[in-house]
């Protein structure tokens, strides 16, 4: 097949260069390096993990620059959080991860280009984290049979809908900055 016909060739919507694969798979180690946050206790986790988590999302959506980045993301996370779920509460609270994925990547989605809105990234990010918590709440007490007092589910909800928000702002920062280095070189 010669160059002229190779570029004939229609590319499915889940297409990335080998340059994004490589790009998707260190922001994946990332992601999962975001785990070792809990070390530092619930409290402490609480906050840093939001901030952590929506400024690698939005950074890599940036970066990266296609739709369904988000999703990808969300659905190699999700393998590999089953893979190792003996680590927290259990396996089913790793579909946590698709559902955000899934709402995310909606959000984004509503701006153009995808995720090129500060104000779409902060709101998607805090919805994000609203999510994130709702899901994983919902499933350790449904599931699990998790109990938990009033104050700490408001507290489990409320703070990383602010935390989540935080990281996407800077994610939005860092994100095009590290993209306009990269299209430099």
């Amino acid at each position: 097949m010669d160059d002229q016909t190779a570029h004939n060739i229609p590319k499915n919507k889940f297409y990335f260069n080998n340059r994004e694969i490589a790009m998707l798979a260190a922001f994946l180690a990332l992601l999962l390096a975001t785990n070792l946050i809990w070390i530092t206790g619930y409290v402490v986790g609480n906050v840093i993990y939001g901030i952590v988590e929506g400024l690698l999302m939005i950074t890599a959506a940036i970066v990266i620059g296609k739709k369904y980045t988000v999703l990808t993301l969300g659905v190699a996370r999700t393998i590999a959080e089953i893979l190792i779920a003996g680590a927290f509460v259990g396996s089913l609270t790793a579909f946590t991860f698709l559902i955000n994925a899934i709402v995310l990547e909606a959000i984004l989605q509503s701006s153009k280009p995808y995720a090129g809105s500060l104000k779409i990234n902060v709101a998607g990010t805090a919805v994000y984290g609203l999510v994130t918590r709702i899901v994983f709440i919902g499933i350790s007490v449904v599931f699990y049979g998790m109990v938990l007092p009033n104050w700490l589910l408001a507290f489990m909800i409320i703070v990383p809908v602010i935390t989540f928000a935080i990281g996407g702002f800077l994610g939005d920062r860092i994100g095009n900055r590290v993209k306009t280095a990269i299209s430099s070189m």
